[in-house]
């Protein structure tokens, strides 16, 4: 670990620099205060240049940070405080890059902030929208800072996660998000309708919430394509901005699914990739029937079986949706044929099995290549990598890690 002396470091000159929104916005790094904003930020793949700990304390971490290989730098109590302008001392800040965000934001629904002001109501509003799956923000205010420890702290981390587009005037967004085809929703007291009866078009939306004392503006309620308000009590004048949007949002949301469900169902991975499997399975049918009287399914799991050499009767339902009680009759021809072996419900290919594969693989090699028609090498590769990938995942899940 390495030690820091001077105010005048260049990593406590950075660190510094990072504590301010003028310095985040020009250097486009921010302050990490404290373990717990550390962790979030690791937690979402931020890049983190350095940490300055206090002399005589130990993060609790400590350990994974050098496995990470970050550089850890010492330095006094003092210093650290000049650092985060605070007369208590956090013993560990770091400083880290500003995220990258890649193609899987979610478009379909985003959120303007039209002069929200309130760092702690910025990040309960972030995490409420990262709780309905929405992950870009849009504001109205060209230097809205998304990485203030209030809007961090507030938003659990899920700044982290969040796309933001400022623009220089809600007219200038407004009109952005019009020009990509989205309905604008503003809330507002003077809306012309309420939001849980409003009927959204099949489109992407665009909520506008607006300033915790003034509201929307004027210029983004004219703009708006739905003018909508909460129903309360008369004895209630409004709602904070962090709660008011939470209900907005569940409530647009669920219009919104709503009016584009089918367009929903449609693009849902699960749908389309059951789909190309039972079109696939289809296809190997018909190429599979005109040489031999095995299905598709039946010399998959042969092929399978080849590789992992031998499978339990249980397994093998599982991996191919085979039920239990139809376990015997999709075995049946291929014991009978002698091309598997059933010794004491463990299956094993056999010598015989193997010849019929080889056999067979020219067909079903065929027929894959006009399954791929028209993809170039780098594609199917690709193609073939994202399936792993999914395939992958979706057992990390199943096995709760």
């Amino acid at each position: 670990m390495k030690t820091i002396q001077s105010i005048k470091d260049q990593q406590i000159i950075l660190a510094r620099e990072a504590k301010t929104q003028k310095g985040r916005k020009t250097r486009r790094r921010m302050l990490l205060e404290g373990e717990q904003i550390i962790d979030w930020a690791l937690d979402h793949q931020i890049a983190i240049h350095f940490l300055l700990v206090a002399k005589g304390t130990a993060p609790q971490n400590l350990q994974k940070y050098t496995t990470l290989g970050i550089e850890i730098y010492e330095t006094s109590p003092g210093i650290l405080k000049k650092v985060t302008g605070r007369n208590y001392l956090i013993p560990v800040i770091g400083v880290g890059e500003f995220p990258s965000h890649d193609s899987r934001i979610d478009k379909n629904f985003v959120l303007v902030l039209d002069d929200v002001k309130d760092y702690g109501n910025i990040g309960t509003i972030i995490r409420t929208c990262h709780a309905f799956g929405i992950n870009k923000v849009i504001s109205t205010t060209p230097d809205f800072d998304l990485f203030h420890k209030k809007t961090i702290e507030a938003s659990r981390g899920s700044v982290f996660a969040t796309h933001l587009e400022p623009f220089s005037s809600g007219k200038e967004a407004i009109q952005a998000l019009h020009n990509r085809g989205y309905q604008i929703v503003a809330t507002s007291p003077r809306g012309n309708s309420v939001q849980s009866m409003v009927e959204l078009e099949q489109k992407p939306v665009a909520l506008v919430v607006g300033n915790e004392s003034r509201g929307v503006s004027p210029t983004i309620e004219e703009m708006a394509d739905y003018l909508i308000q909460i129903p309360m009590s008369s004895e209630i004048e409004s709602l904070n901005v962090g709660v008011a949007t939470g209900i907005s949002v569940y409530e647009i949301k669920l219009k919104q699914v709503i009016a584009m469900i089918e367009e929903k169902i449609k693009a849902t991975v699960g749908r389309e990739l059951n789909v190309a499997s039972m079109l696939v399975q289809q296809v190997l049918d018909v190429a599979l029937g005109k040489v031999s009287d095995l299905s598709s399914k039946q010399v998959v799991f042969m092929m399978v079986l080849k590789c992992d050499r031998s499978m339990p009767v249980e397994e093998m339902c599982k991996q191919f949706g085979v039920l239990p009680a139809e376990a015997d009759r999709f075995l049946a021809p291929l014991i009978q044929k002698e091309y598997l072996l059933n010794h004491q419900d463990m299956l094993t290919l056999t010598h015989r099995g193997e010849e019929i594969l080889s056999k067979l693989w020219f067909t079903v090699e065929k027929t894959e290549d006009q399954i791929f028609s028209g993809f170039s090498q780098e594609e199917v590769q690709a193609f073939k990598l994202a399936l792993t990938r999914i395939q992958q995942n979706c057992v990390r899940i199943v096995n709760g890690r």
